[in-house]
């Protein structure tokens, strides 16, 4: 598989803010996110001409479904095993796996409905039964094109789910992906397996979710955290990223980027109270913070979204 050894001059940690702002942004583009607790992120693509782009590798399995093509379409790709080609079909998907950079030529006009899965959130659904290596894991679903009913199904409802704001409707995103990704896991292959220890329950993993969401606008710190689950903080900390995939810091810093994502987009704040609310020592700590994640600053990306 292709090695994270790009970075295109950005540090990209969201695909989606990747196809805002670099070639892709040619094309027609609709993004949505997830309205429940489980992040994910839905973009459709009217990609109308010929094209060779690199990707670059994030923290996030990408599925990618054509939804129309032209006859001729065709797409070519490689993600660090060689070269491989097929006709872009719609319902015939493809994965890219996460951390891994890609290289893409395409011939013909097609539109694509794509769902970037973060790998926090895919460590989250699985826990004890998510592969050590996810890279590894999805890569027999990256080397040709393949169709499944239920993955096509779930795709477009989680599409569809996106702009429902009922508590039922965000109930319904959450249900349906982890399904999806339980599917994606299985077709894969990869859970003949034993399941490995679970270092950190669910039930913890979701008492610490609901603290932190319950005190974000707060200081939390390692400290805090592993007494909620009674343990000790080098325990904790351990367990912690192996489970998550994410060191308790990194996690926290993205979940309070999340949160203000949501604040950003009802514009009805200004940036220091976002900051405040969020849990942020400063705006211009919540500025740094948030650019890390998106690659935007918060001013920048809130335009960016309106326009999308």
């Amino acid at each position: 598989m292709g090695r994270c050894i790009m970075d295109h001059g950005d540090n990209w940690s969201r695909y989606a803010d990747f196809c805002r702002k670099s070639p892709y942004a040619m094309f027609p583009q609709e993004h949505r996110a997830s309205p429940g607790r489980l992040p994910f992120h839905m973009v459709t693509i009217e990609q109308t001409t010929d094209h060779d782009f690199m990707d670059p590798c994030v923290p996030e399995t990408v599925i990618a479904l054509p939804l129309s093509a032209e006859p001729d379409n065709s797409w070519e790709w490689d993600m660090g095993n060689g070269w491989r080609r097929d006709g872009a079909v719609p319902g015939r998907m493809l994965v890219l796996p996460p951390d891994n950079v890609s290289r893409w030529r395409v011939k013909g006009a097609r539109r694509l409905l794509l769902l970037t899965i973060p790998t926090v959130t895919v460590r989250r659904i699985l826990g004890g039964a998510a592969p050590d290596r996810l890279t590894e894991a999805f890569q027999p679903l990256s080397e040709s094109t393949w169709e499944d009913a239920l993955l096509t199904h779930l795709m477009t409802r989680l599409w569809d789910g996106t702009t429902g704001g009922h508590v039922t409707d965000r109930l319904l995103v959450d249900g349906a992906l982890t399904t999806l990704v339980a599917q994606l896991l299985q077709r894969a292959g990869a859970v003949a397996g034993p399941m490995k220890y679970v270092a950190l329950p669910t039930w913890k993993l979701k008492r610490i979710f609901d603290y932190v969401d319950a005190n974000l606008h707060e200081e939390i710190d390692i400290v805090a955290l592993s007494e909620v689950v009674d343990l000790s903080v080098r325990h904790f900390s351990r367990a912690f990223t192996e489970e998550v995939g994410e060191t308790p810091h990194r996690w926290l810093m993205t979940r309070r980027a999340e949160k203000a994502m949501e604040l950003l987009k009802r514009d009805s704040m200004t940036l220091a109270q976002i900051a405040e609310a969020c849990g942020f020592a400063s705006q211009s700590h919540f500025t740094r913070v948030f650019k890390q994640m998106t690659g935007a600053t918060p001013k920048l990306w809130c335009n960016s979204a309106k326009v999308s």
